[in-house]
């Protein structure tokens, strides 16, 4: 049988993890757990999981699964790969769903490797050494924290892959940062920065639980849509981190994910909510006030779009108190957010402006 762990509400004081002592007990722990969350991944779920399987390592380690009462298959198929590989994996579950960042905390709980991977059930890892690569790297530098690699993007929508992005992006990587440089806002092409990629991360246990713990509001209460950005800035603060330039893990880029959609409304809530991290990650600590000023720009233009679409008149009058300078279109989402006839009018100078604008697709 499957090991099933009910899921029990997380208060705003969450339960300590377990510390285990009994050298007996610890030698019987695998020293590396893999992370997975899953929703809804029931076409990506299989290859996820044997990208973990095929790991050739001189160590044992441990696939934990979160899965989160899925509507398709994905439940079944995962106890399917658990009754294959029962001492290997572990699928952490409940009767009901429970949103994507305490299904997080409860797998993470249940993770007793002193090093964590992560692999979220749409994405996977393309080749057999990801985790030897990165436990040597970090049992020679115990004072790095976090590793992490380039990885290589598959387009669902046309079965394109773009090889070694971070590389194809002409991205500098910055050895060494500090939290500035990871709020650095950066041109999608070229440039300098700190391009952590969730499905590409292993890090050591205790920091990253010593991290989820320090804030509730920010790691376990699903204010935030985000659960992973503000855990690379927390580590970066306290720790060195390293980057290792092979592409060794997939991130699969699908029409409709926790963080990517067709619908303009939610694909402005996960923006809003984003730029709202932001300027609370840079009040945190204390950043200069030029820099939290911009994100609080950033979040305001946000939410008057979004006041626009969901025709908010009450977000858009709230805005209008604190927002000065207006251009001709953020004029069109005010009055478009109260009133039909602007709001099509709105639309149409969009589309108008969008003929002779190219957007940058973060992606492409």
């Amino acid at each position: 049988m499957a090991e099933l762990i009910e899921f029990q509400n997380i208060t705003s004081e969450p339960t300590p993890w377990i510390e285990i002592s009994d050298p007996a007990v610890l030698d019987k722990i695998p020293p590396v757990s893999v992370m997975m969350i899953t929703y809804n991944h029931a076409p990506y779920i299989s290859r996820a999981i044997e990208g973990v399987l095929q790991q050739e390592t001189n160590f044992p380690f441990e696939l934990v699964i979160g899965e989160d009462c899925s509507t398709d298959d994905t439940r079944e198929i995962v106890f399917e790969y658990q009754k294959k590989y029962p001492n290997i994996i572990r699928i952490i579950t409940s009767e009901k769903n429970v949103g994507m960042q305490k299904n997080a905390y409860r797998t993470g709980k249940a993770c007793r490797g002193r090093y964590l991977a992560f692999c979220e059930g749409d994405d996977y890892w393309h080749v057999p050494y990801k985790l030897k690569k990165q436990v040597d790297y970090l049992e020679s530098n115990p004072e790095c924290g976090l590793v992490y690699s380039s990885y290589d993007v598959y387009h669902c929508s046309n079965n394109k892959i773009i090889n070694d992005f971070i590389k194809y992006r002409k991205w500098e990587i910055i050895e060494n940062p500090k939290l500035t440089d990871y709020f650095i806002v950066l041109k999608p092409i070229g440039g300098r920065r700190v391009g952590i990629l969730t499905c590409t991360v292993m890090i050591r246990e205790k920091l990253y639980k010593q991290i989820i713990e320090s804030d509730p509001y920010l790691y376990i209460s699903d204010h935030f849509i985000s659960g992973d950005i503000q855990i690379w800035a927390e580590v970066i603060n306290i720790s060195s981190i390293h980057f290792i330039p092979d592409s060794m893990s997939t991130y699969r880029l699908t029409e409709e994910s926790a963080t990517r959609s067709k619908d303009i409304k939610k694909v402005l809530r996960l923006h809003e909510s984003a730029a709202e991290l932001m300027v609370y990650m840079c009040k945190k600590y204390n950043f200069p006030s030029e820099i939290v000023c911009k994100y609080e720009k950033n979040r305001q233009n946000i939410l008057l779009k979004l006041s626009c679409y969901t025709r908010n008149a009450g977000l858009a009058e709230n805005l209008k108190k604190i927002k000065d300078r207006w251009s001709y279109l953020e004029w069109l989402r005010y009055y478009g957010a109260k009133n039909v006839l602007f709001y099509n009018i709105y639309l149409v100078a969009w589309k108008f402006k969008n003929m002779f604008t190219k957007e940058n697709e973060e992606w492409q």
